[in-house]
């Protein structure tokens, strides 16, 4: 007798549950995708207008929650093979060109909401009732944020997907009314980087991974400190090109990041190792610049702007004599540096 009424409730609640989430129909249509093609775009990011479009509405008879919200996140980071750009490096925006924004009353509009496969966030809040029988349409922009995660990953099209929640908030508490994941990959988008194509490298040789300043006296900070590593950056480039390099912040932080130095304070050289293919002459027309004071914003360290099978640099990273910032300075910095191909 238990056992038949433990499982007629069970039965009872989930057909409940079913019946509460049949009253309300949600879903998600796919549009195009952004193509990064050019070094800018890798720098600085790109938009896709009306990248995912949501349509929703409540069945005939059902009666609208007095305020509402959708919320979304990603499933998962998006990722092409085994490569992967991190989901919160994308963001969401309402677009009102077309569709039914202009029909709802706000109380939250996203607009750049960062996306996350954490947590969902709250793109739409609204006191507008719920359409009856025909549809709500909403657009969306998807923007990816540049930065070096898109400039250290080859050409291809990278994919995750969405899902949207739409919740009753009536009651100043969250109840989910319908849940739907768009398709696979829907929210994607495509690298084709020319400077991507052909057989590149630029790689780092000879211990150049790393350079350690120890500064264990206050005489050590009056005379300022040099490293020098030859043949330490190798670039293979099918074409004339650029190297430029930028650090990852404009500060370094100490380990109980209680101190923070600029990066600045360093100094960094290049000099031609060795050139190979082409002609001897072709020597003269590889440009260095330095020193130059290290940043965050990139700036040309060589050019060259002929082929060759591969070149070399030596590099020589340094501290002046006489820092004042490291007067004060206690414990281990640290900062990382980036070396681009850019295309002529």
């Amino acid at each position: 007798m238990n056992l038949k009424l433990n499982i007629y409730i069970s039965l009872f609640l989930l057909l409940l549950s079913n019946t509460v989430l049949a009253q309300y129909d949600l879903n998600i249509y796919g549009g195009g995708q952004s193509v990064l093609n050019s070094y800018n775009d890798l720098k600085v990011g790109k938009t896709e207008d009306k990248q995912i479009s949501v349509q929703f509405r409540r069945f005939y008879g059902t009666p609208s929650p007095t305020k509402w919200k959708l919320t979304v996140r990603l499933l998962d980071d998006y990722y092409a093979g085994n490569y992967m750009v991190p989901a919160e490096m994308s963001t969401l925006s309402t677009n009102k060109q077309g569709g039914n924004f202009n029909q709802l009353a706000f109380s939250v509009v996203g607009r750049d909401l960062p996306l996350s496969k954490y947590q969902e966030n709250t793109i739409i809040e609204s006191t507008t009732p719920l359409p009856e029988g025909n549809y709500y349409t909403l657009n969306f922009d998807l923007t990816i944020r540049g930065g070096v995660h898109l400039l250290t990953i080859p050409n291809n099209t990278y994919m995750s997907t969405y899902e949207f929640s739409l919740y009753d908030t009536s009651s100043g508490r969250d109840q989910l009314l319908l849940r739907k994941t768009s398709g696979t990959g829907n929210a994607r988008f495509q690298i084709n980087y020319v400077g991507n194509h052909g057989d590149q490298i630029a790689e780092l040789r000879n211990g150049a991974s790393e350079f350690v300043f120890n500064f264990d006296s206050p005489d050590d900070i009056v005379k300022g400190k040099t490293i020098t590593i030859n043949n330490a950056l190798y670039i293979k480039s099918y074409q004339g090109h650029q190297v430029l390099v930028k650090t990852a912040d404009n500060m370094m932080y100490n380990n109980t990041m209680t101190n923070s130095l600029p990066v600045s304070i360093l100094k960094l050289k290049a000099t031609l190792n060795n050139i190979e293919g082409g002609s001897p002459s072709d020597a003269r027309d590889v440009k260095v610049f330095g020193p130059l004071s290290l940043s965050a914003n990139e700036q040309p360290l060589a050019s060259f702007s002929r082929w060759s099978q591969s070149m070399s640099y030596n590099l020589e990273l340094s501290i002046p004599p006489n820092q004042k910032e490291l007067q004060q300075a206690s414990g281990r910095y640290e900062t990382y540096l980036y070396f681009v191909i850019v295309p002529n």
